[in-house]
């Protein structure tokens, strides 16, 4: 595993949806770094999980929410964030929990 790898991979998502994408369709979500591409999270999920493949990696940019400041009549923003859907071969798994 190298360090690059979990700079591009940061963390798994564990949603409602990301476990019923695991569950039909063998689908795992990730946070990921914003300037990451498609074959950067292939090598490094690959890296970090050397038993696995990856079939496919869709990605999507997630907009940061627009929020009130606290005691102000100021508006601030949350950090904008990538997400990365990563399918699997048939029979691999990863072991998040």
């Amino acid at each position: 595993m190298s360090v690059e790898a979990h700079k591009i991979v940061k963390a798994p998502l564990i949603s409602e949806e990301s476990q019923i994408q695991l569950a039909k369709a063998n689908q795992y979500t990730f946070r990921v770094a914003p300037k990451a591409n498609k074959s950067q999270i292939r090598e490094a999920i690959e890296a970090i999980f050397p038993k696995v493949k990856v079939v496919s990696v869709n990605t999507m940019n997630c907009m940061g929410k627009r929020k009130m400041v606290a005691g102000t009549r100021r508006t601030g923003s949350r950090p904008a964030w990538k997400k990365a859907i990563v399918t699997l071969r048939p029979g691999d798994t990863i072991e998040l929990i």
